[in-house]
Formats: structure tokens, sequence, C-alpha cells
């Protein structure tokens, strides 16, 4: 029998399953499974058992939680699928404003009473694979279903971006005094940011151990803001990491008084 698979979305703009819809032959990859459950395809049967299911979208309500929980004691293998499953993603962004900012803005009463700050969905449950991006890249989706299948062990790309980066050296956006966060940024997508000329903005999230006090300190050497380094770290981040930048971000400016 083939086995069954899922791809369920919660908060976010969907780009990942569009993603993997744009995959050439995708229906020839789909086809190796029984799927049922496709968001976007409109496939609804949640009742089911899974084998594999892909989650994209961050959590960012109680009613989303008590879903994503029912759909993991359901699943075999449980993939979070780009940035905002991942790590908060762009959703997180929200987590910076009052609520009533949020009621005049955006939401209705009705859903601020059921809100959470929002959150990867590995705060949650248990993940069983990260799969990176904003959005996710298409070899790696094509992969780990090839792997899944044959029942091969599926591993993480554990190294950084850095280490695929056609810049390294002589070219790296670093020497020019331009922040780049290939250093502490999970690799896996071939550099394809670097490789078009834009420097590394961490969508695919963070090493482990990743030390971002001496990204930061390099940059303020650089002579950017606190605020400038901040918004680009914090794009595609939680809030509770960004707390945590902002108290390196404290020390180092006391350090510097200190200094002065």
């Amino acid at each position: 029998m083939k086995p069954k698979l899922g791809i369920v979305s919660f908060t976010g703009c969907q780009g990942c399953q569009f993603t993997i819809l744009f995959i050439n032959d995708i229906m020839k990859y789909l086809n190796k499974f029984d799927v049922q459950y496709f968001h976007l395809m409109r496939e609804k049967n949640r009742e089911t058992n899974f084998d594999i299911v892909f989650v994209e979208g961050a959590i960012t309500s109680k009613r989303e939680v008590e879903k994503l929980k029912r759909i993991r004691a359901k699943t075999k293998f449980l993939v979070a699928l780009g940035a905002c499953a991942t790590h908060g993603g762009i959703p997180a962004m929200r987590n910076f404003l009052e609520n009533k900012e949020l009621l005049t803005h955006v939401y209705n009463q009705k859903m601020l009473k059921d809100s959470i700050e929002a959150a990867p969905v590995s705060d949650f449950v248990e993940v069983d694979y990260f799969m990176y991006g904003c959005p996710i890249i298409k070899e790696e989706f094509i992969a780990l279903t090839n792997a899944f299948l044959k029942k091969k062990e599926i591993k993480e790309c554990e190294t950084s971006v850095c280490m695929e980066c056609p810049k390294r050296g002589k070219d790296c956006y670093l020497n020019k005094k331009t922040i780049c966060l290939g250093a502490v940024t999970h690799g896996g997508c071939k550099a394809l940011c670097l490789k078009d000329n834009h420097p590394c903005i961490l969508c695919r999230g963070p090493i482990k151990n990743a030390n971002f006090g001496v990204e930061i300190e390099l940059f303020s050497k650089f002579g950017y803001s606190e605020d400038q380094i901040k918004s680009k770290i914090a794009k595609f981040y939680p809030k509770e990491h960004v707390k945590w930048h902002k108290r390196v971000l404290k020390r180092l400016k006391k350090d510097e008084k200190n200094n002065s």
C-alpha cells in the first residue's frame, strides 16, 4: 500500500505549498503516495492516520495548537515545512505589537481572544524533520520524499550557508562591511540568494550554536545601529530570540561605554 501523506497549513502565505505544486512532474511524486489531505488542493480527510505530514505555517491561536496536536497524534513522521513552521517566520512579526494595535488594524475581538504569540511548530509537538527556507527548496522536498519511500535515513544539512557561498574569500559581503547572516544560517539552499548577489537574510533559521554575539559585535563595528541590526536578525525570528539579541546589544553598548 502507498504511504498516506498530508500537507496541512496554519498561519502563513502558503508559499511553500505553491512551491511544491510548481515542481516539475509533481504528480509523478505525489502519485507515489496516498494523498489524504492537501490544503491547496482541497483534499480534506483529516480523520485518517498519516505516514507522513508536512506542516506549513506558524502557530498563532489556541485552536491551531489543538489541531496541530491532533495531527501529530495520528502521524508517524512530521515535517515542519518552511520558515514559518520551523521558527515563526514572518507571522512572528506580530509578536511585537500590543493586542490593542492588532484590534485596530487587523483582527476582530473574537480572534484576539483565541490568539497567542506566533511560534514554530516545535514549540508544541515533536518534529521529525525541519525543512527550512522561505520558501522551501524544491530539490529538498523531492530528496526527502524519495528517501522516505525508500526507508532511508533522513538527515538535515548541518553546515552554514557560508560553506556553499560562491563569494567566500575576497568577494565576501563581510569584507565589504555589509550585513550578511550566512555564517549563522542553515545551509542546504546552495546559497541561491548569494549567487544572485543578495546577502543572506537568515530565512532558513540559525544553525546549532550560532554565535550571534560575534555577528552583532561585528555589525556594530561596521557602523550599523542597534535597530538596523535587530531588523535584519528579527525578520524571520520569533520574539524570544529577539529578546536575547536585545540583551546582547545592551551588553555591547555597556562594554563600549566602559571602554571609552
